[in-house]
Parts: structure tokens; C-alpha cells; sequence
């Protein structure tokens, strides 16, 4: 049985692996001299003069890094943002441009003597490629979605933030007179409402999902909106009716039309270039891993690649399917987050939901991907009419986990180098 005090060595143990692993990665890209100081917990803090912790990163090799951090007093959320000394100016230029309305983003120097090292700071507010959405959401679509806009700052509570991704979107739950409504903003429009259109079919076929709230003028505006709904995910102990359930759902939307703007060729091409920029970002920030990751690309490509066998007549695909995007209430379920919809082998979902699986439990994993709720998702799949082989269901959990393999990296895991290397032998093992 661990002691309190083994933990706590145990995590300073983790906090020295990453720190050695985070100032390797620095010492490779010159390029970005504030490199370490977006990595680090601690020299993100005392340079921001308060405590935070980093909880995504996002790293453009010898351009930028970006991370988003989250405040231990207060809980709010925030970003910061290095680059290459040539940019500095236009990091400036926005600083200047924030000044000019509310203020905001700020620019720190770690190093004095050093003016080439330089670092932007901003609020949620503030996230350059979100921020007109974000403005039009205060100003005109909250109205729209039932909610008024707070008296100060519209994400400062009883609005809470769920999830946060610096430059791509932001998850909120916003309260209104009747029950919260959960509102995503993302940096992408969605001009021609396709997103509204895909969920009003998947209500007309009977998929359990939750009704949009929002408008296409929303839509426009990159805002999707749903209604607070369930009692968490299927990412909880238990829940087997509903793991089944959720298979019968996922049987139903694989029999749906494709669409006629379906392109099996062009989600083909995605793909590979998915697989060759996930390569291409391990290899950067582990030298070592190489050689098995060329080795997995290789299957990969093999196995579910445009040179690679099909397996089943494409369909329509979540393309992003996992526990967590499956809201339960007792047995009851709703498919959620169909941002990634694409066409593709049917096993591609299934594939992934095991690859989750695994990852949330490594330490039980067995000869095939996922576990108990995967065969629960099988059986409610299978009973349903859906026919996938387990060979092309570890293809394509192999798939995800290498995808994933990034994952520890973004989301500052204690030990992210250790963490990725699993990720590839636990593909390696599936696609042997």
C-alpha cells in the first residue's frame, strides 16, 4: 500500500521526468528561446506572478508554442503564447490592439537581457482567432440560445468553463431560466449550417442525440449550442445497458445515407496526412521513437491507408467515437460532438472507442483492444445489424492510439515521454 509520503515522491519523481523531457525539447529548437518557459508549471508562474497550471499545449516545431493554463486561486483560464524572435513584433501589434479596448494581453520577458525571449499572456477573451466569435456570442447569441449576458465579464461565473482549447474552441456551461445550456464556440464557421442539417437527419433516423439549440446565424459564427442533459458519460464505472445501447445507436447511424457530398478518396487522404503529421510531431519530440514509429506508420498505412485493403463499404462514421462523447442517464444515452462526421470504414468507430478503452486502463489491456465496455458496444452493435471483424476494430484502434499518441504531450501528463512510448508499443501489439 503506498504512504502519502511515497506518493508525493512519486510525483516529484514524474515532475523531474517531464521537466528533463521538456528542457531536451527546448535545447532542440533554438528557434523558440521562450520555449521552456510555456512548458514549465513553475517558471510559467513566477513569471505570470501567480500560480497556474499548464493543461494544454499545442507546439508548432521552430514556429510557436501556445498553452492554455488554468489559475489555482480563482479557477479561471487564461493563455500564453512564444515565438520566434522575428514575430515578436506582430505578438506586439496585438498587445497594442488589446490596449486599445479593454486590455488584456500583455507581454512578459523572462530574461531582460534578453529581448528576443518574449512572452504573450491574454485571457480566454483574448484568444485571437476566437475572439470575434466569442464577442458575437456576448453580444448577440447568448439572447439567441435563452441566456443573458453577464453584467461583467461573460465567462466570469455562474457561466463555467468545461473545456479549453487555446486557438480552436471553447466548451462553456451557461445557465439560463430553465436548464443550463452547454455552448461551444470554435474558431471554424459553420456558414452553411451543415452541423445543424447532420443533426436534425440523425433525429429524423430515431439516433439519440440532443436537440441544437442554436440557429444558423449561430452557426455562422462557429457557436453550437445543446441543452445540459444525463448524469455524466459513459466514461464512469459501470453502465453496461447503456455501452449497449450506445452500440445499437452507433449500428443506426453506419446505416445512414452518406450524403451526397461524401468523398470516401478525399476522408482517405485525411487520413494519411493525419498519420504523417503525427509522425512527423513524435519524431520531433522524441528522436528516439523513430524507428517504431516509421514501423507503425508503415502498418497503418498498410492496414487502413489509401494502399491499404477495404475492409467494409465505407459509411458514414462518428470519426471521433469514444466513452466520453456518449452522455448516459441510467440507461438512457445521447451521442454527442459530431465536429469530426466523415466516411470510412464502419470499424473505424468501434476501433476507436476500444483505443480509449485501453488508454484509460493500461494496465489491464488484453490480446485484443478495449474491454468490458467495448464488448458491450460490440454486442449492442452486432444485435443490431452492424458487421465489423476484430481484426479491422484493432486496425483502427491502433489507428487511434496512434493519433493519441500526442495526447500526453498536449495535456502536460506527469510523465509524457513514458506515456507516448505506450501509446506505440500498444499500437505495435494490435497491428502486429
Amino acid at each position: 500500500m503506498s504512504t502519502p509520503q511515497g506518493q508525493r515522491l512519486q510525483e516529484e519523481w514524474l515532475q523531474v521526468q517531464r521537466r528533463d523531457a521538456d528542457r531536451a525539447l527546448a535545447a532542440r529548437d533554438p528557434r523558440i528561446p521562450g520555449l521552456n518557459w510555456v512548458l514549465d508549471d513553475e517558471l510559467l508562474s513566477g513569471l505570470l506572478g501567480e500560480s497556474v497550471q499548464i493543461i494544454r499545449t499545442r507546439y508548432k516545431p521552430h514556429t510557436s508554442a501556445l498553452v492554455a493554463f488554468r489559475r489555482t486561486g480563482n479557477g479561471s483560464y487564461g493563455w500564453a503564447l512564444t515565438t520566434t524572435p522575428e514575430h515578436v513584433g506582430k505578438l506586439q501589434q496585438r498587445a497594442d490592439s488589446s490596449q486599445k479596448r479593454d486590455g488584456g494581453i500583455r507581454l512578459v520577458q523572462p530574461d531582460r537581457q534578453h529581448g528576443d525571449v518574449v512572452v504573450a499572456v491574454g485571457p480566454i477573451e483574448e484568444d485571437w482567432p476566437l475572439r470575434p466569435n466569442l464577442r458575437w456570442l456576448r453580444d448577440h447569441g447568448l439572447r439567441r440560445l435563452g441566456a443573458l449576458p453577464a453584467a461583467g465579464r461573460f465567462l466570469d461565473p455562474p457561466v463555467s468553463v468545461l473545456r479549453y482549447n487555446p486557438e480552436r474552441r471553447l466548451v462553456a456551461r451557461v445557465p439560463t431560466e430553465t436548464v443550463p445550456v452547454v455552448v461551444k464556440t470554435a474558431v471554424q464557421a459553420d456558414v452553411a449550417a451543415a452541423g445543424l442539417r447532420l443533426r436534425q437527419r440523425l433525429q429524423s433516423h430515431g439516433i439519440p442525440v440532443l436537440p441544437e439549440l442554436a440557429d444558423p446565424e449561430c452557426a455562422a459564427h462557429g457557436i453550437s449550442a445543446s441543452p445540459g442533459w444525463g448524469q455524466g458519460d459513459l466514461g464512469g464505472g459501470g453502465n453496461d445497458p447503456a455501452a449497449y445501447r450506445a452500440g445499437q445507436a452507433l449500428a443506426a447511424i453506419h446505416g445512414m445515407n452518406a450524403g451526397a457530398g461524401a468523398d470516401p478518396m478525399a476522408d482517405m487522404e485525411d487520413l494519411v496526412r493525419q498519420l504523417m503529421a503525427t509522425r512527423s510531431m513524435i519524431t520531433c519530440l522524441l528522436p528516439g521513437l523513430e524507428a517504431p514509429v516509421d514501423a507503425l506508420t508503415g502498418r497503418l498505412l498498410a492496414a487502413v491507408g489509401a494502399d491499404g485493403p477495404r475492409r467494409q463499404q465505407p459509411v458514414m462514421v462518428h470519426g471521433d467515437f469514444s466513452a466520453d462523447q456518449v452522455l448516459v442517464d441510467g440507461p438512457a444515452i445521447r451521442i454527442i460532438d459530431f465536429d469530426r462526421v466523415t466516411t470510412s470504414d464502419p470499424a473505424r468507430d468501434l476501433g476507436s472507442f476500444a483505443a480509449v478503452e485501453d488508454i484509460a486502463d493500461p494496465a489491464g489491456v488484453g490480446p485484443v483492444a478495449g474491454g468490458p465496455k467495448t464488448a458491450q458496444l460490440t454486442a449492442g452493435y452486432r444485435d443490431a445489424g452492424g458487421h465489423v471483424t476484430q481484426a479491422g476494430v484493432d486496425s483502427w484502434a491502433a489507428f487511434r492510439l496512434f493519433l493519441n499518441s500526442v495526447d500526453p504531450f498536449r495535456n502536460r501528463a506527469s510523465d509524457w515521454p513514458a506515456d507516448t512510448n505506450w501509446h506505440i508499443r500498444r499500437a505495435l501489439e494490435l497491428i502486429a
